[in-house]
């Protein structure tokens, strides 16, 4: 009866020392404190962006635009850099399948055949040979188990990193739309500048020959003209590079042919920025930094454990005949059964100083994490910061532009009666291209700033199920991540 119990102990204590126990839980991850500044933070942009409610997904369905959203979707299915994400995350999740089959046994057969003659008995004799060995290590103290679980975690990391830039591409590719679309728009100004410069030109040409201009009057108007004309060329060709830059994304050849031309959306909504705890959840490179860590902890859990002793069973067994259809007779089979006991005692310290290191990457890790999440928060802050920045800037810009075309087209037309100099038409046409120029800038900068704000947030351009799940918690390396639908 003792001996029962003894046995039953002996079993409990094997099965809760092969267990890999977690390195280290979510409330002992080095966070900084962040809930004062955050509370302090949200509390300096209320009115200004939104409520602290939960994170929205869907901001790319939110512009309504479709041309953008099927175009993301061509950048997702052919970007080169995308795809390779893809092969490095699936070749990650085999990795974890190799980790795993060290928990069990491994067997090998072989198959042997030999014919031998003697020349001098001039006498020929064959020989087959069928055996087969096998080896399992007991995970006593769960080392084997700590490296399948960081095996699990590397892929966990890789998971994120591919959701990671899944996330950054769509927001990549949003901003470089808009910036196509802000050049376009630049040209098309820049196209009426030229032809209210060539306006200008024809009116001082005309009081010239009447002579109720100097020349100095028309030097100055051609002058502006032609610079006028080199603007153009210049918005011509940026367009063109950001037409190619598109392209290249979706796998195309940089042909400049793609079409993105339309009207700069406007921003009537704010953003809800959620709470701390939601950017933990959220950002795939936060978790892929909890992971690496996790990978790092049960890192140090195997090599700690490397230094106790190993057991293991070897079985081996073989049968040989003359004849092939003797081997399946198990008259002359021949088998043993050794357990191993492997206590390492020397080995110049290489154990010991790899125990050290994996305990001081582990700790690194925990430093990486820290300033991983301390950059996700500056991200945010930077983004509601611009938000409330970019706001303010389109507001006041508007109306600079709208009073700025109204005085050129007051200027130009005094000018045609003389009652106006040279000069106060020139600076009306000059600010008018500026103001106008610099709308159109900080509206794409407020739009792209936006879109920065929704990835520093951890919010999905579609409406997903489960794709943080997915990430954290499912260990199947055959399991694909969920891309999700749009509303």
């Amino acid at each position: 009866m003792k001996s029962a119990k003894y046995l039953v102990l002996s079993v409990s204590v094997f099965a809760l020392a092969s267990c890999a126990s977690v390195p280290i839980t979510d409330k002992n991850l080095p966070t900084p404190e962040i809930a004062a500044e955050w509370s302090e933070s949200q509390h300096d942009n209320a009115g200004a962006i939104g409520q602290s409610s939960d994170v929205r997904n869907g901001w790319l369905d939110d512009l309504k635009m479709d041309d953008l959203s099927r175009f993301v979707e061509e950048v997702l299915i052919n970007n080169p850099d995308f795809k390779a994400t893809a092969h490095r995350m699936e070749a990650s999740g085999f990795g974890v399948k190799i980790a795993r089959s060290s928990l069990f046994p491994a067997i090998n057969a072989n198959l042997a055949t030999r014919r031998q003659r003697s020349n001098s008995l001039l006498v020929s004799n064959n020989n087959v040979s069928l055996g087969f060995d096998a080896r399992w290590e007991a995970d006593v103290w769960g080392r084997l188990s700590a490296r399948t679980a960081g095996a699990d975690a590397d892929y966990t990391a890789v998971r994120a990193d591919y959701a990671g830039a899944r996330l950054s591409l769509a927001a990549q590719v949003s901003q470089a739309w808009f910036d196509t679309m802000e050049a376009q728009a630049q040209v098309d100004l820049a196209l009426k500048t030229v032809e209210s410069f060539e306006r200008a030109v024809h009116i001082v040409e005309k009081r010239f020959s009447r002579g109720l201009n100097t020349g100095l009057d028309l030097r100055l108007v051609i002058s502006n003209y032609e610079a006028s004309r080199a603007s153009l060329s210049r918005w011509e060709d940026q367009l063109g590079q950001q037409k190619r830059g598109l392209e290249i994304l979706a796998g195309r050849y940089p042909s400049a042919k793609i079409i993105s031309a339309g009207i700069l959306p406007d921003i009537n909504h704010d953003v809800p920025v959620g709470l701390p705890v939601n950017i933990l959840e959220r950002r795939p490179d936060l978790q892929s930094a909890r992971a690496k860590l996790l990978s790092a902890g049960y890192s140090r859990q195997a090599a700690d454990k490397d230094l106790l002793p190993s057991f293991s069973i070897t079985a081996s067994g073989s049968n040989s005949s003359e004849n092939f259809s003797d081997l399946l007779r198990f008259d002359n089979v021949f088998w043993n059964l050794v357990g191993n006991i492997t206590q390492p005692i020397f080995q110049g310290g290489r154990l010991r100083y790899a125990a050290k290191s994996e305990a001081a990457l582990f700790e690194a890790e925990k430093q990486v994490f820290a300033r991983t999440l301390l950059a996700a928060f500056k991200e945010v802050e930077d983004a509601l910061s611009s938000e409330r920045s970019l706001k303010k800037q389109v507001k006041h810009t508007a109306i600079a532009a709208e009073n700025a075309i109204a005085a050129e087209n007051v200027a130009l037309d005094q000018y045609s009666r003389g009652l106006i100099k040279i000069s106060v038409l020139l600076e009306s046409q000059r600010q008018s291209l500026s103001q106008q120029s610099q709308l159109l800038s900080i509206k794409k900068q407020r739009i792209n700033n936006r879109i920065a704000l929704h990835l520093a947030l951890g919010g999905d351009f579609t409406i997903t199920e489960g794709f943080q799940a997915n990430i954290t918690n499912d260990n199947d390396p055959k399991g694909d991540i969920t891309e999700g639908k749009k509303l």
